[in-house]
């Protein structure tokens, strides 16, 4: 008898002819690494704040827009092979089988479920339930193939819509923060720092949202040293130099361009 706790996503890449089909990039290594990398930055502009991403418990989860942006720029699109409605007693169930393919070849495949006896799905409607189901089944044959571009933008490869809602980031209750994460907390200075990029022109309306997220679960000095450095750029000390810096921010670049 099947139980709640059983696997409820199954993941199987397609094995095919590599000779019949064309990389996603250059087959030089380097110049393979570097088109990525540019890839990455274009998402990074993009592809942010709540319509692509979710913040759970302090990390950034990519949403099927995510994948999906992403995938559509390297020529990669899914196709539905079935939806169905599992034969389960007081149970709306569905299991879908999403391909995802590149100029005829079939890259990846997914599949996975969606079921009322989720929390999060236990009042939904039934076509709600069998669309999610696709959702998921997308979400998990995108990341076959995409998940270094996940990783490579600083993001969790698990797709958001896997994740239980009672997981998602929530703002903790006062006696936790002071039990966990005081000493983490970051400081006044960095918090008004991260406020100050709310103001300014050469940050995306998305990206300030996703701000202005972060400062209301609570903002750590490791967060807020991540948007600092993303956005200003980062800079060492030397001895003979002294600051000197290492690398351009997004606003800088911004500006440049």
């Amino acid at each position: 008898m099947e139980t709640q706790e059983r696997v409820m996503d199954v993941v199987r890449p397609i094995q095919s002819n590599v000779d019949n089909q064309r990389p996603l990039f250059s087959h030089d290594p380097e110049q393979a690494y570097k088109e990525a990398q540019r890839l990455v930055s274009v998402v990074a502009n993009r592809c942010t704040g709540p319509g692509y991403l979710v913040n759970i418990n302090g990390k950034q989860y990519p949403k099927i827009e995510w994948w999906t942006s992403v995938s559509a720029s390297l020529g990669l699109f899914p196709r539905v092979l079935y939806s169905k409605r599992m034969d389960r007693d007081g149970e709306v169930a569905y299991e879908a089988k999403v391909e995802v393919h590149r100029n005829n070849q079939v890259i990846a495949s997914g599949e996975a479920m969606c079921s009322n006896r989720e929390e999060r799905w236990r009042n939904a409607d039934e076509y709600a339930i069998k669309s999610m189901s696709i959702t998921r089944a997308s979400g998990k044959a995108y990341r076959i193939p995409l998940s270094f571009l996940a990783v490579m933008a600083g993001l969790e490869v698990t797709p958001a819509e896997e994740m239980p809602r009672g997981e998602q980031s929530q703002p903790a209750p006062e006696s936790r923060r002071t039990e966990n994460i005081r000493d983490e907390m970051a400081t006044t200075k960095q918090c008004a720092a991260v406020r100050g990029l709310v103001d300014n022109e050469m940050v995306y309306p998305e990206e300030k949202r996703q701000i202005h997220e972060f400062l209301e679960v609570g903002l750590t000095k490791d967060r807020a040293a991540e948007l600092l450095d993303f956005f200003y750029g980062i800079s060492e000390f030397n001895r003979g130099a002294g600051w000197v810096k290492v690398s351009t921010g997004k606003i800088e670049e911004r500006r440049n361009n």
